[in-house]
């Protein structure tokens, strides 16, 4: 069944019917980090009485329903989408068939990062707003190194082949002095699995002295690095509590932020602007990665907590 959220004016908006409806796409409602977005809109709809935003998307992130979910969308003719393009070959029908009703859409979030896949893309969308996945790379590994001089460095990933982590990997591992040894290694995202597969790597690679991985595998990492009794400089991903309590507490050297408290705001003006003027930007807004480290992980975690809920960021907290 459809979900909708956050389709409600918030107090204090402007009565009456809006100039433009926009809907927003998201990945997956159980996702915490859709909360940013959906508080971005409240705010966005607070101070721009002309539009009113809705959210519609799966419970839980699938391709196939989250594609249904943009037919679903389009039928309803709003004035514009926001989506993250999650699957460009289980979206495309839906965003050429947008085009051909002109509906105009925004990305959001993360983009493909192949040159294949933005191919496909071609004419499909105005602009996207978000992080870039190489950026994101290259920028914790120079944070890194402020810390240690690099010898052998690994990113760690659920699955070799996701085309973001990889993106990722190859960002961070151009970071690197030249000389400086590099692994992608692939964990799967069982902790048990996980945690044998790190366990190995460490004990044939000695000289490992930076990982970068994901959030998911945070606390996997952490306790097979303790019980190795490793020094190893860690960094992990993106501003979910998991990632962002590890930093606080000194486990982790650093996370990053995509900027989600900015990110929906700027691509729902975007569709407001191109309404109204016709203009759009000729290129890609990035709005991360910001680097979070022990000097502004405090404020990243207040602005989480603001958006979640202190019980809800705690409870998604294994730390």
């Amino acid at each position: 069944p459809q979900k909708e959220a956050g389709a409600e004016r918030p107090e204090g908006a402007a009565p009456g019917k809006p100039k433009y409806t926009f809907y927003h796409l998201l990945w997956s409602l159980s996702d915490p980090n859709v909360k940013w977005h959906m508080a971005g809109g409240e705010a966005y709809m607070r101070t721009n009485p002309e539009v009113e935003i809705k959210y519609v998307g799966p419970e839980n992130y699938d391709p196939a329903e989250h594609a249904k979910f943009l037919d679903t969308i389009i039928k309803a003719n709003p004035d514009g989408i926001a989506l993250h393009i999650s699957s460009v070959d289980a979206l495309l029908p839906g965003l050429k068939e947008a085009k051909n009703r002109g509906i105009h859409v925004i990305s959001v979030t993360s983009h493909p990062p192949s040159k294949e896949d933005n191919k496909k893309l071609s004419g499909l969308y105005l602009t996207w707003v978000g992080a870039d996945e190489g950026l994101i790379g290259y920028q914790l590994g120079k944070r890194a190194q402020q810390e240690v001089k690099p010898v052998h460095v690994a990113y760690l990933m659920g699955h070799l082949g996701h085309a973001g982590h990889e993106a990722r990997a190859k960002g961070f591992f151009e970071s690197m002095p030249p000389g400086v040894k590099t692994d992608r290694v692939a964990i799967g995202d069982e902790p048990s699995h996980a945690k044998d597969v790190i366990r190995s790597y460490l004990a044939a690679n000695p000289d490992v002295n930076i990982m970068f991985g994901m959030l998911l595998a945070n606390k996997w990492v952490w306790d097979v690095v303790q019980e190795m009794g490793r020094d190893i400089v860690l960094l992990t991903s993106d501003e979910a509590p998991t990632s962002l309590e590890a930093v606080v507490q000194g486990k982790y050297l650093a996370t990053f932020s995509q900027e989600f408290p900015i990110q929906a705001n700027l691509a729902y003006h975007i569709l407001y602007l191109y309404k109204e003027t016709g203009m759009a930007p000729v290129a890609p807004i990035i709005t991360g990665p910001m680097v979070v480290d022990k000097s502004n992980a405090q404020m990243v975690k207040d602005l989480a907590i603001q958006v979640m809920g202190e019980e809800e960021y705690y409870k998604l907290s294994p730390w």
